[in-house]
């Protein structure tokens, strides 16, 4: 059992900060390796090219209305062969551009990358890293 009572009090303070500005570190160094990565320079890349292509937006942008024209249908289970027929053919319009088919794989790859880092920061750490790292309550 440790003894408290013969611990200077500004020692046991210094060790929570230590850690915490260790781990602040760590995750300053882990954000900046994030940010030089292929996967993410090939994202931010994409973003920009969909960004400057009004063909993917335009076609993304129908894809969403369509989705949100038929959003309670969905939601019920309800959508008609015709309905959903609809909605893969927006989507299929959507994905058949270049830019937003390697806006999408290029997002797939990054998240990729996330999932197998998270996995590895669960490993060390004993708890599923990303689970605890969202938000909770009733605002995400």
């Amino acid at each position: 059992m440790l003894d408290l009572s013969t611990q200077d009090p500004a020692d046991l303070a210094a060790a929570p900060l230590t850690a915490e500005a260790e781990a602040l570190m760590a995750a300053g160094t882990f954000g900046a390796a994030l940010r030089a990565s292929p996967e993410f320079a090939a994202l931010l890349a994409a973003n920009d090219a969909l960004s400057a292509d009004a063909s993917a937006t335009a076609a993304i942008e129908a894809f969403g209305a369509g989705q949100a024209e038929l959003r309670t249908e969905a939601m019920m289970g309800v959508l008609t062969a015709a309905q959903r027929a609809d909605l893969e053919r927006l989507q299929k319009t959507m994905l058949a551009i270049p830019t937003v088919a390697t806006y999408v794989a290029a997002t797939e790859a990054f998240g990729a990358m996330c999932r197998e880092t998270a996995a590895i920061v669960s490993a060390q750490i004993g708890i599923d890293f990303a689970a605890n790292s969202r938000s909770g309550g009733c605002c995400g």
